[in-house]
């Protein structure tokens, strides 16, 4: 018995071409190309303008720092002087206690002595 009427004939298979797209598929292939390119456009707009904000924002922080900064150094002078006045005043009111005592003493030193004299 021959088995060779049982294999597949050897002929050479025919390479077809690519099958060409549909037209259905090649227009939603457009469409969304158009989509994907708008999108993109939009995308780069916005990122444009969040550089945009984000050096403006820059330029103001720059210009708040340096105002806060000077604003800083107006109420550390401000706390200097206080601290200062506070002192002086502690000196002064001490100053002026020790006064007050030695008048009070120097009162009753001469009352005395005007009782001691009658």
């Amino acid at each position: 018995m021959k088995v060779e009427h049982l294999l597949p004939t050897q002929q050479p298979c025919a390479v077809e071409p690519p099958a060409k797209p549909k037209k259905k598929r090649i227009r939603r292939q457009k469409l969304e190309l158009e989509y994907l390119r708008g999108l993109v456009g939009k995308l780069e707009q916005q990122m444009m303008q969040l550089k945009t904000r984000q050096s403006e924002d820059a330029g103001h922080t720059t210009a708040f720092n340096a105002e806060t900064s000077i604003w800083k150094g107006i109420a550390e002078r401000q706390q200097t002087e206080r601290a200062r006045a506070e002192e002086k005043n502690q000196k002064l009111r001490a100053s002026l206690e020790g006064q007050l005592k030695l008048a009070t003493k120097l009162e009753r030193l001469l009352r005395k002595r005007l009782r001691d004299e009658e």
